[in-house]
């Protein structure tokens, strides 16, 4: 694991070619560091396993992978493979990063995350659709589109933290009302999955996977 970046990606005024860029682990602290500049959640969320692209020195981005929970598993291609399961936790690069930093990034993780966790078959991430969020970068990747998620609330803490609905096991709104937190509701989110292994694993995966794989939306 390299040590964080030497310089300050906001210094740099030129890049290497992405082609050159590296893509080798970084640890939590850089993550979450990196999400409180670049991220609109302002944190690196729950993060296992985690990457960053390296220009020399300097730290352009950065992704985590995590295991989502038990159910969010086994909807995708059942409950006794509920260990192919990994999500893209999150996905940040610099503003001032070139284009195709995000491609590289993906690219070059996933084969990481595969060596790092065996098991994995798939990758499923999520585009924030009330944030305006497409997932352009994961239909330029070639993910899989599969839908949108169900509508939810999420909460607002009295320091200004967002807060899943969903704390153990299920905070009620009523529950969270009465801490002084703030309701919000959010629309589905778009669902796109990355598939990995061999050519054989990959094909296995593709048919047992239980949500259809339907054209990419367009905003």
């Amino acid at each position: 694991m390299r040590n964080v970046s030497l310089f300050d990606v906001d210094d740099v005024t030129s890049f290497n070619p992405v082609h050159t860029m590296l893509v080798e682990k970084v640890s939590p602290s850089d993550v979450d560091e990196f999400c409180r500049r670049w991220h609109y959640t302002n944190t690196g969320g729950n993060m296992m396993w985690n990457y960053g692209l390296w220009d020399g020195p300097v730290l352009v981005g950065v992704v985590s992978y995590n295991l989502p929970t038990m159910p969010a598993c086994s909807a995708y291609f059942g409950k006794d493979k509920w260990e192919w399961v990994v999500h893209m936790g999150r996905l940040v690069c610099a503003d001032n990063a070139p284009k195709n930093v995000e491609s590289r990034l993906i690219g070059q993780s996933l084969p990481l995350l595969k060596r790092d966790r065996p098991v994995a078959r798939a990758v499923v991430s999520y585009a924030a659709a009330g944030q305006g969020h497409i997932g352009y970068i994961y239909q330029a990747t070639n993910a899989l589109y599969c839908g949108l998620t169900n509508a939810s609330n999420y909460y607002i803490d009295q320091k200004g933290r967002r807060r899943s609905p969903k704390i153990g096991d299920s905070l009620p709104v009523s529950e969270a009302l009465n801490r002084g937190w703030e309701v919000h509701r959010e629309t589905g989110k778009h669902r796109y999955v990355y598939l990995l292994g061999n050519k054989t694993e990959r094909k296995e995966s593709r048919k047992l996977l239980k949500f259809p794989i339907l054209p990419y939306p367009k905003g």
